[in-house]
C-alpha cells in the first residue's frame, strides 16, 4: 500500500540540495489511473492498523494551516520559501501550464507593457541563454535586476504553473530618477525597452559580457550630411537598439525605411540622411504610432494601415550599398519572429505579443504563440495582416455597413537574421530535442523550480476530481472499524476527523463549484451526532485551527460554505451541551454560579468563543461575512442564559456598539479601516449584528447604574441580569454633533436591516425610563427622522415611531409624533405611500400599558389627524395604496353608520367630527391639485377621493346647520367641476362605495396586514 501511494499517487519530495541538480519526481496525473489506484488502496484496508497507516499517509499531504511552521503542503524538509497559495474557486485546469508548453506572466496592475516585452526577449533562446549565464556577484544589491531577470527567465522556461509572478523583477527596476517603477501606471513599451536595457547593461560586470549583451539588439547607424556644392560627406556614427519608423503617410515597412535612408533637405540645399552600418542579428523596428498634436496639445494614436513583410532584405538600407549602389553585394535577409501589438488609444490600452517559436524541430516549423499576460495560446501567422497591420475594419455587409479604424495594430516588430536562424536550427538538430526549446539553468535556481514543481503537481493532484471521493470513502470506513464502535482512546477517530476537516478547509471548500463539499460536511455531521467525544474532537480542531475559522467563516466568498460551517459549530455545541455538559462547560443547572466560572473555563463553549474573538481583528475587512459571524454569535447566545452571560463578559456588546456607532462623533482608533470602507460606499448587512445587540441587551438591566468594567459583571450570578459597563453606556448615549441625535438609534433605523430587533431595543430603552434618562434623546432622534422632507425619506422612522408610541411613558411626545407624521404625508412623492398608511392603520391597535387609554388613545389620535394623512393617500399614484386607504377609512369611520353608533359617546363624536374634517380636506385637495390649474385627470385616478368625499357629505346632511348646507353646496360644485375635467377610462370602474354590500371591499379583501 505504501509503495503504491508513494510511487504513483504522491511521491516523496526530492531532498533540498544545491550540490547537484534535482530530477523531479512526478506522480501519475491521469484521473482514470488515479481512480484505479485509490480503489486499490481502499480494498487493501482490512483492519484498524492498515486504516491508521492510510490515514497517516494522506494526512501528510495537507498542511495544518497556520499551525504548521512550514506552509508547504505538509513536507517538513521543504523550505518555507516553497509556498503554493491556494485560491478560492480553484479550477485546476486553469492553474497549469498552457498546452503550448509556455507559461504566461501575471499582470501586476498595468504591466502588460513589461509582460509583452519580456516574452519577446525570453523567446530569443540565445538572449535567454546569455541572461541565465550572467555572472551575479551582488544579487540582492547592485545586480538585483539582473538576478531577478535570471530567476524570471528560469521560471518562464521550467515552471509547470500557468503563469509566473514578475513582482520581484518589477520591484528591482529603477527609473532614470532612481525611483521604483509604478506598476499601476502603464509605460510606453519602447521607452521601457530603452530603460530596461540601460539598467541591464549597467549591472553586467565584464567588458566582454557588455559587448556581447549589446550585440544582441544593438547596432550602429551613420548620420550623413552631404552638400550639393561639395563632394565631402560629413559622417557621425551612433548606436541604435531599434529602428524608428514613421508610419504616417507610409503604407509599408519598406516605404518607411526608404524614407529613413533618403533623408531630408536642409538649409543651403544640404541633404541629411541616416544609414545602417552594423545591423545586429536581432533587429527591432519601433513603429511610431503615437503623435503629439501641437494645436490640441494632446497625444493621439495613428491607426493607419501599415504593412510589413515576413522577410525583408536590409541591404538597400545599409551604408555599403548606399555609398556604392553599383557594386554588387550580398543580400542580408531577416525573417519576422515577433510582433508586439498595442490595442487602444494614446491614453489607455493594452500590449500583447505574437511570437514565432525558434529553434524548433521541423514538425513545429512556422509555429507561432500568442502571449497575453497570463494567457498563452497558439496563433495562426496567417492572421497577422488582420491583427497587426491596422487600417479600417470592414463590418459584415448589410443595410448598416460601417468602416472604422482598428485600434489594435503592431507597435514593435522583431526580426532575426535568416542565416542566424538556420545556424540555430542546425545546432538544435545536434542535441537531444526538447519542446519547447530549453537552455541550461543554474543549479540553485533549477532545484528551486524543480521542488516548486513537485509541490505544485502534488497540489494539482489533491484537486483532482477523484481525490475527494477517496477521502470521503476513507472517512466513511471509520464507522466500519470495531463494528461501528469508537476506539477507547479515540486516536483513530481524531485522525479521521482532522483529515476530513483539513480537506474541507483547504481543498473541498476551495474547488470550483464545491462539488464534494456537501457530502463531506454531511459525513462530519453524522460523526458529530453519534458520539460526544467525537463531537468534542471536532470542536477541538476548530479551536486549535483559528486560520480555518478565518477562511471558512470570514474570508470564504460563498455564503453556503460560511453557513454550513456555522451550522456545524452550532450543531456540535448543542449536541455536546445535551450529551456531555462537563465537556461543554461548567454545570448548567447552577443558576447562582458566578459568570466567571464560565469565562475562566477551558471547556468547549468558552474555547470556541475565544476562537471567534480572535477573528475580531479581521471583522472590519470581511464585511460580507457579518451575517454569518454575528449570526453564529447570536445562535451561541441563544443556547442559554449562561452562554449569553459569557458572551457579555467577553466584551462583545461593547464591540458591537462600537461598530454601529463608528460613523458618529467619537471614532475609535481600532475601527479606522472599517470607517474608510464605509466612507468608500461599502454597505454591510447589519441584520444579525443588530439582533445580537438586542439579545445581549435582554440580559442587561438598563435601570442599573453602569459598572466600570466587564470583570464586575463576572462575579454576578448567571441568573441575574447584568448592568451596562460605563463604556457601553457611553456608546448607547453617543450623540451626533450639532444635530444631537443618538448615533446608535439613528444607525439602526437608517439601515432598515432589522426593524423588529431595532424596535425591541427602543422598547427596552423606553421601559428603563426614567432611570436610563434617554427619553428626550430618543424622542428627538425619531422626530428628526420623521421631519425629513419629503416624507418618503422618513419611511425608516415610521416603525421606530410605532415602537415609541407603544412604550413611551409620557403622552405628550407621542401625540406630537403622530400629529407631525400625519401632516408630513402631504410631502411624500413616489415612495412611502404604503408605509405611511401602514403606520396609521397599525396605530389603531396600539395599546400603551404605561398610559391610561383615556390619556392617550391612538384611535382618537388617528381620527383627529385624518384630514391630514388620508387625502394625500387617496390621491397617491399607486392604485393599491388608494384602495387600501379606502378600506382603512371604512373601518375607522364609515362602518359606524349615520348617525354614528358606538359604545362610546366620546368616540361617536370624534368620528362625526373626523368625517366632516376629512370631507373638507378632500375637497381642498381636489381644488388645489386639479381645479385651480384646470388639469384633466383619468376618472379612475380620483375615484377613491370622490367616493370618500360623497360619503363624508352624508355627515353634513344629517341635522344640517346653515354652515353644513353651505359646505354641501361647495362640495357639489367642486365635484361637478372635477367631473368636467375627467377623461374616459379604459374600463368601467367599480366604486368602493356601491350600495350593494357584496361589492364593498372589506378588510379581508385587502392586504391590511401588509399595509
Amino acid at each position: 500500500m505504501e509503495k503504491v501511494f508513494g510511487t504513483h499517487l504522491f511521491p516523496d519530495l526530492s531532498p533540498l540540495t544545491t550540490s547537484s541538480s534535482i530530477t523531479p519526481l512526478f506522480p501519475v496525473v491521469q484521473s482514470p489511473t488515479r481512480q484505479a489506484l485509490y480503489d486499490l488502496i481502499l480494498t487493501l484496508i482490512q483492519d484498524e492498523e492498515s486504516y491508521q497507516n492510510t490515514l497517516g499517509l494522506v494526512t501528510e499531504l495537507v498542511p495544518e494551516g497556520a499551525c504548521s511552521p512550514d506552509r508547504s503542503w505538509g513536507i517538513s524538509n521543504a523550505s518555507k520559501d516553497y509556498d503554493y497559495s491556494v485560491i478560492w474557486n480553484m479550477d485546476r485546469s486553469k492553474i497549469i501550464r498552457s498546452p503550448t508548453g509556455y507559461v504566461g506572466l501575471k499582470n501586476l496592475s498595468n504591466t502588460c507593457y513589461l509582460n509583452s516585452l519580456f516574452t519577446q526577449l525570453f523567446m530569443n533562446v540565445g538572449f535567454r541563454t546569455f541572461m541565465l549565464d550572467a555572472n551575479i556577484a551582488d544579487g540582492d544589491g547592485s545586480q538585483r535586476l539582473l538576478s531577478e531577470t535570471k530567476k524570471l527567465f528560469a521560471h518562464m522556461q521550467d515552471s509547470l504553473q500557468k503563469m509566473v509572478d514578475p513582482k520581484d523583477l518589477a520591484d528591482s527596476i529603477r527609473t532614470y530618477e532612481n525611483e521604483q517603477i509604478d506598476v499601476t501606471v502603464q509605460m510606453d513599451v519602447d521607452e521601457f525597452y530603452n530603460l530596461l536595457f540601460d539598467r541591464w547593461e549597467g549591472q553586467i560586470l565584464s567588458r566582454e559580457a557588455k559587448q556581447t549583451f549589446r550585440s544582441f539588439y544593438g547596432g550602429q547607424l551613420v548620420q550623413q550630411v552631404k552638400s550639393k556644392e561639395c563632394p565631402h560627406v560629413s559622417e557621425r556614427e551612433e548606436p541604435f537598439s531599434a529602428v524608428q519608423c514613421d508610419i504616417k503617410g507610409k503604407a509599408t515597412l519598406q516605404d518607411s525605411l526608404k524614407a529613413y535612408v533618403e533623408g531630408e533637405i536642409m538649409e543651403g540645399d544640404a541633404v541629411k540622411r541616416t544609414c545602417l552600418k552594423d545591423v545586429p542579428n536581432n533587429l527591432m523596428f519601433h513603429l511610431k504610432r503615437f503623435d503629439f498634436d501641437l494645436v490640441t496639445m494632446q497625444r493621439s494614436k495613428i491607426n493607419d494601415f501599415f504593412e510589413f513583410p515576413d522577410e525583408i532584405d536590409m541591404k538597400p538600407y545599409k551604408i555599403d550599398h548606399l555609398s556604392q549602389p553599383g557594386v554588387e553585394s550580398s543580400e542580408d535577409v531577416f525573417k519576422l519572429v515577433g510582433v508586439l501589438v498595442h490595442s487602444g488609444t494614446a491614453e489607455s490600452g493594452h500590449y500583447y505579443s505574437y511570437i514565432k517559436e525558434r529553434p524548433v524541430a521541423s514538425s513545429h516549423r512556422n509555429a507561432w504563440v500568442e502571449f497575453n499576460d497570463a494567457d498563452v495560446s497558439e496563433f495562426d501567422p496567417g492572421k497577422i495582416p488582420e491583427q497587426c497591420f491596422g487600417g479600417f475594419n470592414e463590418s459584415t455587409p448589410g443595410l448598416h455597413q460601417l468602416r472604422f479604424h482598428k485600434v489594435w495594430n503592431a507597435y514593435m516588430l522583431f526580426y532575426e537574421r535568416r542565416s542566424t536562424l538556420d545556424e540555430e536550427e542546425k545546432f538544435y538538430m545536434t542535441i537531444p530535442p526538447t519542446y519547447p526549446t530549453k537552455t541550461p539553468v543554474p543549479t540553485d535556481i533549477g532545484n528551486y523550480i524543480a521542488l516548486e514543481n513537485e509541490l505544485f503537481i502534488r497540489n494539482y493532484c489533491l484537486f483532482d476530481p477523484v481525490h475527494p471521493p477517496f477521502i470521503r470513502s476513507l472517512v466513511e470506513q471509520l464507522r466500519h472499524m470495531n463494528k461501528g464502535l469508537c476506539s477507547e482512546d479515540h486516536g483513530v477517530e481524531q485522525a479521521a476527523i482532522s483529515l476530513a476537516l483539513e480537506h474541507v478547509n483547504q481543498i473541498l471548500s476551495r474547488t470550483k463549484d464545491i462539488p464534494d463539499f456537501d457530502s463531506m460536511m454531511g459525513q462530519l455531521m453524522r460523526i458529530i451526532g453519534s458520539c460526544a467525544e467525537c463531537c468534542k474532537l471536532t470542536l477541538d480542531w476548530i479551536i486549535t485551527h483559528p486560520s480555518a475559522t478565518r477562511s471558512l467563516l470570514l474570508r470564504h466568498p460563498l455564503q453556503k460554505v460560511r453557513q454550513d460551517f456555522t451550522k456545524m459549530i452550532i450543531t456540535a455545541l448543542g449536541f455536546l451541551r445535551r450529551m456531555d455538559p462537563q465537556l461543554y462547560g461548567p454545570e448548567l443547572v447552577e443558576a447562582e454560579l458566578p459568570v466567571a466560572e464560565w469565562t475562566n473555563s477551558d471547556a468547549a463553549f468558552q474555547q470556541v468563543l475565544n476562537t471567534l474573538l480572535q477573528q475580531w481583528t479581521n471583522i472590519d475587512v470581511n464585511i460580507r461575512s457579518w451575517e454569518d459571524y454575528f449570526g453564529l454569535l447570536g445562535q451561541m447566545a441563544a443556547l442559554g442564559t449562561a452562554e449569553t452571560a459569557a458572551i457579555l463578559c467577553a466584551g462583545l456588546l461593547q464591540r458591537c456598539l462600537e461598530i454601529l456607532t463608528v460613523e458618529g462623533g467619537q471614532r475609535p482608533n481600532n475601527q479606522v479601516r472599517l470607517l474608510r470602507l464605509l466612507e468608500k460606499g461599502r454597505k454591510p448587512n447589519y441584520t444579525q449584528l443588530i439582533k445580537l445587540v438586542r439579545d445581549l441587551l435582554l440580559r442587561i438591566d438598563l435601570r442599573h447604574r453602569p459598572v466600570a468594567h466587564e470583570d464586575e459583571r463576572a462575579v454576578l450570578p448567571i441568573s441575574e441580569k447584568s448592568p451596562l459597563t460605563e463604556s457601553e453606556s457611553s456608546q448607547l448615549r453617543m450623540e451626533q454633533p450639532k444635530v444631537r441625535t443618538l448615533v446608535l438609534l439613528s444607525k439602526m433605523i437608517d439601515c432598515t436591516h432589522n426593524v423588529a430587533a431595532s424596535s425591541d431595543i427602543i422598547k427596552m430603552m423606553l421601559q428603563a425610563e426614567p432611570e436610563l434618562d434617554l427619553l428626550p434623546a430618543i424622542y428627538h432622534t425619531i422626530m428628526s427622522g420623521i421631519s425629513i422632507d419629503p416624507a418618503s425619506m422618513a419611511v425608516p422612522y415610521l416603525d421606530a415611531a410605532l415602537a415609541f408610541c407603544k412604550y413611551t411613558p409620557r403622552a405628550a411626545e407621542a401625540k406630537e409624533m403622530v400629529a407631525r407624521t400625519a401632516r408630513d404625508v402631504e410631502t411624500i412623492d413616489v415612495q412611502g405611500g404604503h408605509e405611511n398608511l401602514h403606520f396609521f392603520y397599525s396605530l389603531l391597535d396600539v395599546r400603551n400599558n404605561n398610559l391610561d387609554s383615556d390619556v392617550l388613545g391612538y384611535r382618537y389620535l388617528v381620527l383627529e389627524n385624518v384630514q391630514f394623512w388620508a387625502p394625500p393617500l387617496l390621491l397617491y399614484w399607486e392604485e393599491k395604496v388608494r384602495s387600501d386607504t379606502v378600506v382603512v377609512l371604512k373601518s375607522l369611520i364609515f362602518v359606524h353608520g349615520i348617525p354614528v353608533n358606538t359604545e362610546s359617546p366620546r368616540l361617536s363624536t370624534a368620528i362625526e367630527r373626523a368625517a366632516k374634517l376629512l370631507g373638507k380636506s378632500c375637497v381642498k385637495h381636489i381644488q388645489n391639485k386639479y381645479l385651480a390649474a384646470r388639469i384633466t385627470v383619468e376618472a379612475k385616478t380620483v375615484r377613491e377621493i370622490v367616493d370618500t368625499t360623497r360619503n363624508c357629505m352624508e355627515y353634513f346632511s344629517a341635522n344640517a346647520s346653515p354652515d353644513d348646507e353651505r359646505d354641501l353646496l361647495a362640495f357639489e360644485v367642486a365635484l361637478q367641476q372635477l367631473d368636467a375635467l375627467m377623461v374616459e377610462e379604459g374600463d368601467d370602474a367599480v366604486s368602493e362605495w356601491d350600495n350593494d354590500d357584496s361589492n364593498v371591499a372589506s378588510e379581508s379583501d385587502v392586504d391590511v396586514d401588509g399595509i
